[in-house]
């Protein structure tokens, strides 16, 4: 290697590691601090996060291009078209998770050395995902995507010990929240730690689908044959495991261009560009777009500069999975389009203003924590068997550690997939997300005769006021039509351990009436104003 092309291999590789390590410590500050410069840095991380956009991408698609749809959609064909023409340096400098993982490969350095592409588990985890997302369970899907495993750990755990150190109260997070994200990310980093970036080449759909592209880029990684001389400098250092030295391969589709072989190849077989005039000698014939795929992986020298690549099956299996999924996602829009019944079931969780109906979250949601971590009432809690198995660690209201403050957009500001739709803040204040239900034998004022008026003294609506009973006691009435389910009654009712006052979420979100001006006026002889009650139900509970 020439002493310019040692030095310009090196700048780019120091170029690469300080981008990625700029990246990290936004994203690892933007999900752990708090305040407007913490909101800044993960907005702008996660805008560009390949799985979320390209999930709100096909979402704005779908709804026409709703608010943010046209940069989630420029953000998410960016990164598709710079990996196109330039390779994979979505996965070398702006993923976290691949940032943690290089992190984790270097403290093992001494353990590196070529694994066998594992093609077939590859195609398989994509359709699983394509799967998952079409069936409307796309935060099982997000326990293999980068970004949502990163988010979580972030949000979940270091947020947590953060606190802890600082002696602050937690969050209200379950143990079993906090300890299946860590696990996560502990497993991929101890995978690191053994070979590289076993995780980006073998799970990761995002290094699927742009080791694909990758493979076929005119600016990448190349080996070429005919100078190498096998010593085996290369595959020592390289952190996606992808290069076989003996036989002088180098398989693109798992390369992460982490650029760490170009700066110890002694013979300059090695560099990053396109392909050479001397590489074209080597290369077989000309063959069909498909097949030249796995000859692309293959080409360049007497062996060439990939690996056995992908077969042509396999890789019409995941172009036909990356079709599938284009078209499955639709699955979630057309059930929010039939609409379900704007009705508060018993016991079903309230969802986050903007989730617009259950079937459309839960199809979009990715269960990143983003919106967990920057809810500042914490009201916001990963659910745990509460929105069924396809739900699990997507977020819910949990009016039992707070409520959703009237004034406050934070979750859907922060949402990366488009699942909470952005509302503005006078939208929001009469997004409707829940209906509340008063227990009279649970309530004090119906069993003790006492006084209390918790539940009115929050409402920021005025749908539960008190006014005067037939035993002179005030009591609590309920116009449903401008409750918005905040559950602000809910968190302030006394009764222990059962509230008297539960807030059911709905399948369908609505909008809720504006309180008329009059509604707490006093009439002219004084009284309190009276509003007409409904009938007990035959459970003696009854709305407001």
């Amino acid at each position: 290697m020439t002493r310019r092309a040692s030095r310009g291999a090196r700048a780019a590789r120091i170029a690469r590691s300080g981008t990625a390590a700029l990246v990290l410590a936004a994203a690892g500050f933007g999900l752990v601090a708090s305040g407007d410069a913490a909101n800044l840095a993960a907005r702008s991380v996660a805008s560009w996060q390949l799985v979320p956009a390209t999930d709100r991408a096909i979402g704005a698609i779908l709804s026409g291009f709703g608010a943010g749809g046209g940069i989630a959609c420029a953000a998410a064909a960016a990164t598709l078209a710079a990996t196109a023409l330039l390779g994979r340096w979505y996965c070398a400098a702006l993923c976290p998770l691949g940032t943690l993982q290089d992190l984790a490969s270097l403290l093992g350095r001494g353990r590196r050395a070529y694994a066998r592409p594992l093609h077939p588990l590859r195609a398989a985890v994509f359709v699983a995902v394509v799967a998952l997302a079409a069936a409307g369970a796309a935060s099982l899907a997000s326990w293999v995507d980068p970004w949502s495993l990163f988010a979580r750990f972030s949000a979940y755990d270091l947020q947590s010990l953060l606190r802890l150190a600082r002696s602050e109260d937690l969050p209200g997070l379950s143990a079993a929240a906090v300890a299946a994200s860590g696990a996560a990310v502990l497993a991929v980093l101890a995978a690191s730690f053994l070979s590289g970036r076993w995780f980006c080449g073998n799970l990761c759909p995002a290094g699927s689908a742009l080791g694909l592209l990758n493979a076929a880029a005119p600016l990448r990684v190349r080996l070429d044959g005919g100078s190498c001389v096998s010593c085996g400098a290369c595959a020592s250092v390289c952190r996606g495991s992808c290069i076989e030295a003996k036989e002088k391969r180098l398989d693109s589709t798992r390369c992460v261009n982490c650029l760490a072989c170009l700066s110890v190849c002694p013979t300059g077989a090695i560099r990053y560009g396109p392909r050479g005039r001397g590489e074209a000698a080597h290369r077989p014939a000309r063959r069909s777009p498909v097949s030249r795929i796995g000859d692309d992986a293959r080409g360049g020298g007497a062996r060439g500069d990939g690996a056995r690549g992908l077969t042509r099956a396999q890789f019409l299996a995941a172009a036909g999975g990356g079709i599938a999924a284009l078209s499955s996602l639709a699955l979630p829009a057309r059930a929010f389009a039939a609409g379900a019944e704007a009705s508060a079931a018993p016991g079903q969780p309230v969802l986050p203003p903007g989730a617009r109906s259950v079937d459309r979250f839960l199809g979009s949601c990715v269960a990143c924590g983003l919106c967990v971590s920057r809810c500042p009432s914490k009201v916001l809690q990963p659910a745990l068997g509460q929105l069924g198995v396809s739900g699990v660690l997507v977020p819910r209201l949990d009016h039992s550690v707070s409520y959703c403050q009237y004034d406050c957009t934070a979750c859907m500001d922060a949402c990366p997939s488009g699942a909470l739709e952005k509302l503005a803040l006078e939208r929001k204040r009469v997004a409707k997300i829940g209906d509340a239900t008063l227990a009279r034998t649970r309530c004090v004022v119906f069993t003790n005769e006492t006084k209390c008026g918790a539940c009115a003294e929050h409402c920021p609506t005025g749908a539960v006021r008190m006014v005067a009973g037939e035993t002179g006691l005030p009591e609590p009435v309920f116009t449903s039509s401008i409750c918005i389910g905040c559950g602000a009654c809910h968190h302030a009712c006394p009764v222990r351990p059962d509230r008297a006052i539960t807030v059911s979420g709905l399948a369908l979100q609505t909008v809720a009436e504006r309180p008329s001006p009059t509604l707490f006026d006093t009439p002219a002889n004084g009284s309190e104003p009276r509003a007409a009650k409904a009938p007990p139900a035959a459970d003696d509970s009854f709305p407001f």
